[in-house]
Order: C-alpha cells, then sequence, then structure tokens
C-alpha cells in the first residue's frame, strides 16, 4: 500500500499554487510559481498513475504514464529559467522576460517529444517492468545538465543580486535546481539498483522542497535563505540524533535493566542531551539572536544612565539604532496628538496606512510587494518610498494606538530586514519606548520641583534681601541729619558694607548653583587637598573656638577631581560644622577622617559633635532651600551636591550611632596610570 501522503501530493501542490497566486495575482514571480504549481502537479498526477498502474495487485500498463510524466518533467528547467528572470525582471517586463526564455522553451518541446520515441521505452518491454532505450538516457543526461547549467548560471547570478532579488533567487532557483537534480539522482540508482522505493521518494522530495520555497517566497515575513536552510538542518539533525540514540540506549541500558525502565532511562538521556546540542548548535550556525540582543539593551541603559535630557537620549538611541541596524537613517516617531512626528517625517493617524501599521506592528518595502494590493497596504507602501524607510514598527507591537513609530532606512549593504532582525528591532523599540517614559516622568517631577523651587526662591529671596535693605534704607534716610555724628558715621561704615556682602553672598550662591563652571579634571591627592584646607580653615576655627583633627586612613588617596571644586565643598562643610557648633557650650571638635572601601574607592568623613540633624531632614538636605540654621538660604549644600555630581562622587549623611553630624563624602578612583 502507498503512503497517504504521496496519493495527495498533486492536489497539495495545486493548493499551494493557487494560494500563491490568491496572494499576489498581479505579482509576475507569484504567475510564474503558479505556472510551476501546474506543471508539478500534472507531473506528481502522472508518476502516481505510472506507481499505480505498475502495482501487482492493481494491474495495468504504466508505459503511457511514464511517457507522460517524463514529458511534464521536461518543462521544469524552462519554468526554472523563467522563475531565476521573474526575480530580477521589473513590473511590466513579463512580455520580454518570456521571449529571453523561449530558448528554454523550445528545449522542453523537444525533450517532451524525445519521450514519445520508440526508443525512450522499448516496445517490447513489459507492462510490469518497463525496460528504458538511448532516447531515455539522453533525456536523463540532457536534463541533469540543464539543471546543472541554471544551478551554476544562478549562483554565478547570485553575486552579482543584492537585497530580496539575491534572497528570492537563492530560494526560487536554486532550491528548485537542486530538488530537481536530487530527484534525477535518485530515479537513476533506483533504476540502476531496480529499487523502487528510491524511485517513489521523488513525490516527498519535490513537494517538500516545492512547499519550503512556496512558503519562503510569498510569505510577507523575509527569511534569509541560508539561515532557512541551516535551521532546517539543525532540526533534522536533531530529530536523527534523537532517534538513534533512543534506540541505541535502549539497546546499551537493556543489557543491564529491566523493561520499561531501560526505555524510560534512553528517552530521558537522550532527550536532555538533545536539549544541550539543540542550543549550542544555535551558537554554532549563529541562529540565536539572544546575545546581540543583550548587547545592545546594555548599551541602552548605559545611555539612559548617562544622559537625564529625553531629548539628548532620543538623539543618542537614533545613533545607537543606526549603527546597531546598519542603517544611514533612523527616527522615533511619537504620538503628537493627530500624527507621529520626528524632524521632518510625520505619519498622519487619519491615513489608511496607520490602520493597515498598527494590524501587523511592522512593514518593510519587501514584505508589502508580497502582499495584495488593498488600500491601506498601498497607502502605506507610499508612505516608505516617500521617506526612504526600509522598515518601520511600531511600540508596543500590535497595539491600535502606539506610543512610538520607529523607522529606519534602507541597510547600507542593500540587503532586507528579514524577520528575525524585525522581531529584534520591535523588542529594542519597546525597551526604548518605556525607558524613553520614565525619563519624560523624570523630567516632569525635576520641572514641577523647580516650578516650586522658584517659589521658594521668590519668598526667600524677598525675606532674605529684605532684611539688608531696610538697614540700607534706614541709614540712607538718617544721613543727611546726621552725618556729623561720629557714631552714626562708623555704625554706617560697619553695617552697610556687611548689609552689601551679605546680599552678594546670597546672588553668588544663587549663581553657582544655577550655572556651575566646568571642571578642570585631573589627577590630585585627597590629603592633600584636605590638609590646604584645614590651613585655610585655622584662624576663623580659633575664633569660633573650635579644634580642627584629621585622620588619614586611606592608603591610596589619588583622584579625579578639580582642586578648586573640591576645597570649595570641604569649605562648605567646614563651614556649616562652625555655625552647628556655635550652639554647642564647652568643647567644640571637627574630625575629618579618609579610609578606602573594598571596592577601592576613597571615603572622606567630616564629623562634628554638635546637635546633629533630624532624621526627618536628611531625605531633602542636599535639595535647594532646605536648611537646619536659622540663618541662610540653604544653597550650600546643593552646590556641593551638584559638584560633586559632576566629579561621580556622591555624599550622603549616615547614622553612624553617636552624637553630631557626619557628611561621607565616595570618590571613585582613577585606574593607575600604564
Amino acid at each position: 500500500m502507498m503512503p497517504t501522503l504521496i496519493l495527495f501530493t498533486p492536489l497539495i501542490t495545486l493548493a499551494i499554487g493557487a494560494t500563491v497566486l490568491w496572494a499576489n495575482p498581479r505579482r509576475w514571480v507569484n504567475q510564474v510559481f503558479a505556472l510551476a504549481s501546474l506543471n508539478a502537479t500534472l507531473w506528481l498526477f502522472f508518476v502516481l498513475k505510472a506507481v499505480l498502474a505498475g502495482n501487482t495487485l492493481v494491474g495495468g500498463n504504466p508505459v503511457p504514464w511514464l511517457r507522460a510524466a517524463s514529458a511534464a518533467g521536461a518543462f521544469f528547467p524552462w519554468i526554472i529559467c523563467l522563475l531565476k528572470d521573474s526575480v530580477v525582471t521589473p513590473e511590466g517586463g513579463s512580455g520580454r522576460a518570456l521571449i529571453r526564455s523561449s530558448i528554454w522553451l523550445v528545449m522542453a518541446i523537444a525533450l517532451a517529444l524525445l519521450c514519445y520515441s520508440d526508443s525512450f521505452i522499448l516496445p517490447e518491454t513489459m507492462p510490469g517492468g518497463p525496460r528504458r532505450g538511448t532516447a531515455y538516457s539522453l533525456y536523463i543526461a540532457f536534463s541533469f545538465s540543464l539543471y546543472l547549467f541554471l544551478v551554476i548560471q544562478t549562483y554565478r547570478q547570485l553575486r552579482k543580486q543584492t537585497g530580496i532579488r539575491r534572497i528570492e533567487m537563492q530560494f526560487l532557483t536554486l532550491n528548485a535546481g537542486v530538488a530537481c537534480l536530487l530527484v534525477i539522482v535518485l530515479n537513476g540508482i533506483g533504476n540502476y539498483l531496480d529499487s523502487r522505493a528510491l524511485t517513489r521518494l521523488s513525490p516527498i522530495i519535490i513537494l517538500g522542497f516545492y512547499a519550503l520555497t512556496a512558503w519562503a517566497v510569498t510569505i510577507h515575513r523575509i527569511f534569509d535563505a541560508r539561515q532557512v536552510f541551516l535551521t532546517v538542518g539543525q532540526r533534522l539533525t536533531l530529530v536523527l540524533v534523537l532517534c538513534l540514540g533512543i534506540f541505541g540506549g535502549w539497546w546499551l541500558f537493556g543489557l543491564i535493566m529491566l523493561p520499561p525502565a531501560d526505555l524510560i532511562l534512553s528517552v530521558a538521556a537522550c532527550a536532555s542531551v538533545t536539549f544541550l546540542l539543540e542550543r549550542k548548535t544555535r551558537e554554532w550556525f549563529h541562529l540565536s539572536p539572544e546575545q546581540n540582543i543583550a548587547a545592545t539593551r546594555r548599551t541602552v541603559i548605559e545611555l539612559a544612565r548617562s544622559e537625564p535630557d529625553p531629548d539628548k537620549l532620543i538623539a543618542g538611541f537614533e545613533g545607537l539604532l543606526r549603527a546597531w541596524c546598519q542603517t544611514s537613517y533612523a527616527r522615533l516617531l511619537f504620538d503628537s496628538g493627530e500624527v507621529y512626528a520626528a524632524g521632518n517625517v510625520e505619519f498622519a493617524k487619519d491615513r489608511p496606512a496607520h490602520a493597515a501599521l498598527c494590524l501587523n506592528g511592522w512593514t518593510t518595502p519587501e514584505s508589502l510587494q508580497r502582499q495584495r494590493a488593498e488600500p491601506g497596504l498601498v497607502d502605506l507602501r507610499q508612505f516608505l518610498t516617500e521617506f526612504n524607510l526600509g522598515l518601520i514598527v511600531t511600540a508596543p507591537r500590535s497595539s491600535p494606538a502606539p506610543s512610538l513609530l520607529l523607522g529606519l532606512g534602507p541597510k547600507v549593504n542593500h540587503r532586507p530586514f528579514t524577520y528575525p532582525e524585525v522581531q529584534q528591532v520591535q523588542e529594542i523599540a519597546e525597551f526604548m519606548d518605556n525607558i524613553l517614559a520614565r525619563s519624560r516622568l523624570t523630567m516632569q517631577a525635576r520641572q514641577s520641583d523647580q516650578l516650586a523651587t522658584i517659589g521658594l526662591l521668590g519668598a526667600s529671596l524677598a525675606h532674605e534681601i529684605r532684611n539688608p535693605l531696610v538697614s540700607i534704607k534706614t541709614f540712607a534716610h538718617l544721613l543727611p541729619t546726621r552725618y556729623d555724628d561720629a557714631e552714626f558715621r562708623r555704625r554706617f561704615n560697619l553695617l552697610i558694607p556687611a548689609e552689601v556682602d551679605r546680599i552678594d553672598s546670597l546672588t553668588q550662591q544663587l549663581l553657582d548653583l544655577s550655572n556651575p563652571r566646568r571642571h578642570q579634571m585631573e589627577r590630585i591627592s585627597l590629603h592633600v587637598v584636605v590638609r590646604e584646607t584645614i590651613d585655610l580653615m585655622l584662624t576663623r576655627a580659633t575664633e569660633a573656638r573650635v579644634s580642627i583633627s584629621s585622620t588619614f586612613g586611606a592608603t591610596t588617596d589619588t583622584i579625579l577631581a578639580d582642586n578648586s571644586a573640591i576645597r570649595q565643598v570641604l569649605l562648605n562643610l567646614l563651614i556649616n560644622a562652625f555655625q552647628a557648633l556655635d550652639q554647642v557650650e564647652g568643647d567644640r571638635h571637627v574630625e575629618l577622617r579618609s579610609r578606602n572601601s573594598p571596592s577601592g574607592s576613597v571615603i572622606l568623613e567630616v564629623s562634628d559633635n554638635g546637635p546633629g540633624i533630624p532624621p526627618d531632614q536628611r531625605a531633602r538636605l542636599f535639595h535647594p532651600f532646605v536648611s537646619t540654621k536659622t540663618k541662610g538660604m540653604g544653597l550650600g549644600l546643593a552646590v556641593c551636591a551638584d559638584i560633586l555630581h559632576e566629579h561621580r562622587a556622591t555624599i550622603i549623611v549616615p547614622d553612624i550611632g553617636r552624637p553630631g553630624a557626619t557628611f561621607r563624602i565616595t570618590f571613585p578612583c582613577p585606574p593607575p596610570l600604564s
């Protein structure tokens, strides 16, 4: 009894051809493929009738069907030539392609006529065992030469083709040519060995190659031919290894174990090995994109950490996409109400292309070329052509209202975006969309905080500047009447400059906070800066009755910093400590300590024995206008935090479990000089 699959191969082939033609009836490639389907259906039908007629149980004469099958097979080289030309033929050039292939049609007709000569199948042969003659050998040799010529010619032309043409020529011509060569070889070996099993494999081989080709050249998802064949080969190899391993293990374990334990252990062991081989073979043949995606995700995260501004982050993401996807053009289009816009690119939501794009979540010019000419897809193709896009994806994918569209220009190597690459781009686009959404929320929170800060700034400035201005105004009004009073002049000379200096100090702190200067980074010794700062503060410490001590426990104190900026931070911290100690009776002490962390950083602590900082104020201590003192605007620590942030250093107020306040600064150590 013949396998059921062989009985249905003609119907399956005809259905495949009809499906391909229905997918895009105007496309020349689909039309030629439908013609190939019809010819393959006839060939398979005649082969099936010949096999049935040669069956001893059924009875009949297979010779007419063998001649008809060979005659139908004679037209395959012509059709393969048409398929090859259809790939490179522009729209409207089908007539010229038919004329160019006319010589192949003439050879096909000659081979078909040869099949009905008496020397093809000898007249004296018995129906049950037909004998081939000289014409049959000539037919096989000439057909083999034609297929071999087509394969070699296609291989040479492939080196001149780019983009989707190269991929489709690989699938259409090479695939069909290799399949026909394999069928001829199997039939030749089967006839020589008188093995019907080999000859009956031909329909299955043709159907397998045929279905794979139809799927690869008609589905709107583009696949690289090499990757497809490697994937199919990998899966078939794994299945073969699994089957052989199970039977071999079953026999081996059967020598030492009883059934069914031997079979269960064999299946378990072979399944584990197969899973391991599946991962390893995907790595060996570069079939797994996870590593590439992971590296790109890490780069995206690093960009997001180094750039808080969403606009600059978008520019960084677009540059990363250009390099990663090997394109010269990348645009992130955001929802702006009625349109998605970025630069000079606009994509209106009311155009038919929008619904078509959102339905699938992505598209390329090559995928649109394979689909039926529906209004939305036609409009989408016009949009891609207008802005020279090779790929556009939505984020989130397949959402009816995506928040982001990612458009990429054509690749620099002119190859199309394959579907595995599209999936990677979609994943990265969604990842970028999430990061940009968080960045915008952070920016909005920062702007809200800045608006609140502006309100505090106005109130604080009005309060802090009003007092010195009242004093200046009062003395200015009294100056004409009391100018001759020596005591008045003395107080005037002391108070007015002090009040002006107070206003100047406030404005300078605001300038330092709002417009920090650029720092000149260099390798400096932290201990040297600390000693110099302590020397500067000794006189003021004596006046405030404060003792200063230092303990340098860090063995490595080299940091990459601006000397003046670090000195300013230390001065601010010491001045704050002196002011906090004004409320302390008795011993007043400030200590500076350094040490190295296990990670190699340098830690500097500034401690005093003052009243300390309330826990409820520590969270906002380094924000502008937050202070524990009755005087001042609370800008000193905010300026310190900004300076240290520029140095990639951190400052915190740890709870060390003893009286007073401690400020802990952690400086990263630069790599040693080579």
